[in-house]
């Protein structure tokens, strides 16, 4: 969208989704338009060098500097970040953004946050993510929030894409011992691996190099092996779909949600069919009252409005001063 529309009141609000390889930039108008949206690249401090984060943040706050306006008139900015849990990386963050030349409000949040924003509309409710780790997340309508997993996959991460991954690894080498039935998931695994056999998978599971989203990518594998029907990936995909549905228990007891509202995202849930199917049954048989949504928008876009309300609110303060 081009940046010379005309702003009222010359203030804008703009929000980030940051991540370990890319960050989608989003600024709005306070009457909700969106001015710009721009993909640049990681922001993720524990997943990515500090430099390449400056570059980042340098190439956002350019790009809000070229807006009717410029930098100045972005009144407040929303950052939403796996990261940000890190006392350390929320204070660099911030000392980056700074000395880009922003000066207006600033929240920084986890993506949960923003994602939930995004998802439906508002930050009230609750959100279901499984891509590369999953969690979930609420709030209500007094700002109390609850969360449920979201932990890392070397502990958690339970039904996400990298469990799925992970999940299909061992079922080819329990086939493998004859501690599994046959499956499917062994020449396809295989294939895309590149290997002949286990130790060939082995190598390729414990090489250093290898890090999780190349073990998430298997994801798909569990799906096509699905729906041929094999017993093993069946198997799998019925865990992924338990762990998820457990995932939003706590958080639906915790803030009183079970008739509330859940937005079910994420790359597993929103283009694997089988998981998304077998995850909402169950939710539908232990929340009868719950209503499923499909996500509005993205994290960007949640945070946006995040940054949005700040901005709102601050105007709405200002009349009344």
């Amino acid at each position: 969208m081009s940046g010379e529309e005309k702003i009222p009141d010359m203030r804008y609000a703009a929000g980030m989704d940051g991540g370990g390889t890319k960050t989608v930039l989003e600024a709005r108008a306070p009457d909700g338009r969106v001015l710009l949206r721009e993909r640049f690249g990681p922001l993720n401090l524990n997943s990515a060098a500090s430099q390449a984060v400056r570059e980042t943040m340098q190439g956002c706050t350019d790009a809000l500097a070229r807006l009717p306006g410029g930098l100045e008139a972005c009144a407040a900015l929303c950052v939403g970040s796996a990261g940000v849990s890190n006392p350390q990386a929320r204070a660099l963050l911030e000392q980056m953004l700074r000395r880009c030349g922003y000066r207006g409000a600033l929240l920084l949040t986890g993506d949960q946050e923003t994602a939930l924003a995004g998802a439906l509309g508002a930050p009230c409710g609750m959100v279901l993510i499984a891509g590369t780790g999953s969690i979930c997340f609420g709030r209500d309508a007094a700002g109390k929030t609850a969360r449920s997993g979201g932990y890392g996959h070397k502990i958690d991460d339970e039904g996400s894409g990298y469990a799925l991954g992970r999940d299909a690894l061992a079922a080819v080498v329990r086939a493998q011992d004859g501690r599994g039935p046959r499956t499917l998931l062994t020449d396809l695994v295989f294939a895309q691996l590149k290997v002949v056999d286990v130790g060939g998978l082995v190598q390729f599971t414990y090489d250093p190099q290898t890090d999780k989203k190349q073990i998430a990518a298997l994801a798909p594998l569990v799906a096509r092996a699905y729906e041929a029907g094999d017993e093993a990936a069946k198997a799998v995909v019925e865990k992924a779909c338990r762990e998820l549905a457990l995932l939003v228990e706590p958080v639906a007891r915790a803030l009183h949600m079970e008739d509330g509202v859940l937005a079910l995202t994420g790359s597993i849930l929103l283009r694997d069919k089988a998981v998304r199917e077998g995850t909402a049954a169950l939710l539908r048989m232990r929340f009868p009252g719950m209503r499923l949504a499909e996500p509005k928008s993205d994290a960007a876009a949640g945070a946006a409005l995040l940054a949005l309300e700040t901005l709102n609110t601050e105007k709405g303060e200002n009349k009344n001063a």
